[in-house]
């Protein structure tokens, strides 16, 4: 066999090889997105240790995809597991690190931990990715509150109101703030648009309000 034809052989099986690859990849995360829409509709029905079991497929088959740790992220933050749903879209934002809902979640859990200064890099990264999300507003401005930030604070209830009029929490929460600088009136107005969207925050108002009156 010529040197020439040797070479040929070898490359043409080398490509060979790495098409075949490609295609065992490819079929791999095709198989762990059917698992992943699997998990998702045994979520739907609340039938969350399936759910968590499909993703756990899904893992297996291609540790690479990042929406199987987000999806079971969701589940276990569902089922009140605080520190597996983290560690989940800890991983996913790992493999994606613009995936704006595993930023706004993993925000959420962190300031519910205390972790305020990480809720405000997640919500300050989920915001760079989409300056649309009104609850990252929302949220980010409830972790300068606890910063003690009140301006900055203003100004995120603000633009989360300004995104979406019809959004009941930043009306409580720009209330609450304004109740705290002595606005007392313009407090009152954001308190009866934000029950006339959800009568139910009617009880929160008034022990929140009662809490800042005593201090």
């Amino acid at each position: 066999m010529s040197t020439r034809a040797f070479w040929g052989r070898l490359i043409l099986t080398v490509c060979l090889f790495a098409s075949a690859k490609n295609v065992a990849a490819e079929s791999r995360t095709q198989t762990a997105a059917s698992y992943v829409e699997l998990g998702d509709k045994l979520a739907h029905l609340k039938d969350f240790d399936r759910a968590i079991g499909s993703y756990n497929i899904a893992v297996q088959f291609a540790p690479d995809f990042a929406p199987a740790y987000l999806k079971r992220g969701i589940v276990y933050e569902t089922l009140g597991n605080f520190s597996k749903a983290i560690s989940d879209y800890t991983k996913a934002l790992d493999l994606l690190p613009r995936l704006t809902t595993a930023l706004y979640n993993r925000g959420n859990l962190r300031l519910n931990e205390g972790d305020v200064d990480g809720a405000l890099s997640d919500f300050n990264q989920a915001l760079e990715n989409d300056s649309r999300h009104a609850m990252a507003y929302n949220n980010r401005g409830i972790a300068k509150v606890y910063k003690g930030d009140l301006s900055g604070a203003m100004a995120d209830f603000n633009e989360a109101i300004k995104i979406d009029s019809q959004n009941p929490e930043a009306y409580v929460n720009r209330g609450l703030v304004r109740w705290q600088q002595g606005l007392t009136v313009d407090a009152e107005h954001d308190f009866a648009k934000s029950v006339a969207l959800r009568p139910s925050l009617r009880s929160f108002i008034d022990v929140r309000v009662n809490q800042i009156s005593q201090r």
